[in-house]
């Protein structure tokens, strides 16, 4: 368990200049979001504004940020300012707030290209196509080798293109500055390459509040399948995984496969992504810097079909005035006791 018996602490810096103390009397609120991919980290500042005295910030400066606990762990951030959004109502004062993100919103990221590669390890490809980008790649061991007939990048940005394969290969995908990163979804790695804690979430303890489902039967299927084209034998070609679950309905995937692995590998990673999505919801917990996209959230002395592990999808760290650090997590994927209440019914 996280000591938070020192307090907590919030360090700002933009474009390498500390200015912590300089928005100290304006500070209302700030949050760090750390996302699973797909999607970039953020950071979001809301000022007091109420006499429009914060010099409105300009777009693309580098802004380093973290929260913590004195003494203790802290989460951190780092990345491009994007989008300030002035607020206010009559009788209810101005707020200004700041946001950035991890991946520059300017950059050529976002850019559509159409590009191909035949016959190509995906760590040769991703490497290859970011660099063009200016992107640095890096591709976990255990995905750099898969392997297929042919890549493509269809009018898609490098951004898209890579939350596209994530998706069909069961990988997590990131990007952080001028860095890309792939790693195997539900590993024990962070997408930055950091090693994950288990983060525990009690009650009684660190647990504020929770809304949890463990169970959505829309995400249900008893067989995933995608079809392919054997061009050998003139025919289509069906590759199936079974849930093991007790679902009547089945899941094919909507697009062709190029071949026979592309086909299993895209009903394997549907199977997956069923399994992640077939429950969860939010908790949120005194303030934990361990809790990070990916790692495990064990929830305990809730209630029985309740408690069990969880994964981390999204975590997001606030640090307030007046109300100190806290993290609420978004959780998928239940295991565990999760989902199942084995005490009798009295009679």
């Amino acid at each position: 368990m996280t000591d938070v018996s020192r307090g907590a602490y919030y360090l700002i810096s933009i474009d390498g200049r500390p200015v912590t103390a300089n928005f100290a009397p304006y500070l209302l609120s700030m949050t760090i979001r750390d996302t699973e991919g797909g999607k970039s980290d953020s950071l979001d500042l809301e000022m007091d504004d109420r006499n429009g005295q914060i010099i409105l910030p300009r777009t693309g400066a580098m802004v380093n940020a973290e929260i913590g606990w004195k003494g203790g762990g802290c989460i951190t951030f780092e990345g491009k300012t994007d989008e300030p959004h002035s607020r206010g109502s009559r009788g209810g004062g101005m707020t200004l707030s700041l946001n950035a993100k991890s991946a520059d919103p300017k950059g050529k990221g976002k850019e559509p290209q159409s590009r191909h590669k035949d016959k190509a390890k995906f760590g040769d490809v991703a490497k290859e196509w970011g660099k063009k980008i200016g992107y640095s790649v890096q591709v976990h061991s255990a995905l750099s080798a898969i392997s297929r007939d042919y890549w493509e990048m269809a009018n898609e940005s490098f951004h898209a293109w890579g939350a596209r394969i994530a998706r069909e290969i069961g990988a997590t995908f990131k990007v952080q500055g001028g860095k890309a990163v792939f790693v195997p979804r539900g590993g024990a790695n962070a997408a930055s390459g950091a090693a994950l804690a288990t983060v525990y979430a009690t009650r009684p303890g660190n647990i504020i509040n929770w809304d949890l489902t463990p169970c959505f039967n829309r995400m249900a299927y008893q067989q995933f399948s995608a079809r392919w084209y054997d061009i050998k034998k003139a025919r289509w070609v069906t590759e199936k995984v079974t849930s093991g679950g007790d679902a009547l309905a089945d899941l094919t995937h909507r697009f062709k496969a190029t071949d026979k692995d592309h086909a299993k590998q895209l009903a394997s990673s549907n199977k997956d992504e069923a399994d992640r999505e077939k429950g969860g919801g939010t908790v949120m917990i005194i303030g934990e810097p361990a809790a990070r996209s990916q790692a495990t959230c064990v929830v305990s002395g809730v209630r029985a079909g309740i408690n069990g592990s969880y994964r981390i999808t999204e975590a997001a760290h606030t640090y307030t005035r007046g109300g100190g650090y806290d993290t609420e997590m978004t959780l998928k994927q239940p295991s565990g006791d999760a989902g199942s209440d084995s005490r009798k019914a009295s009679s």
